[in-house]
């Protein structure tokens, strides 16, 4: 089975230890990057490949629904 690369996107530190947390669980889950950050998790994506991204709709910086 493939590995399904994830990243983690919340302004809530207790929130991200959960999602981090939840996708230990799963074994074809791999944690690739977690932030705090919206910033930093689109520059993130701009170099590595993720599959599946676990993202807050609201931030402080920027939205999970903004494009």
């Amino acid at each position: 089975m493939n590995t399904i690369k994830c990243v983690v996107v919340d302004d809530e530190p207790l929130a991200i230890f959960l999602l981090e947390n939840y996708i230990r669980k799963i074994p074809f889950f791999e944690l690739v990057f977690s932030t705090e950050n919206p910033i930093l998790a689109l520059e993130y994506s701009k170099d590595n490949d993720s599959d599946l991204i676990f993202l807050d709709i609201q931030m402080p910086e920027l939205t999970g629904i903004n494009s």
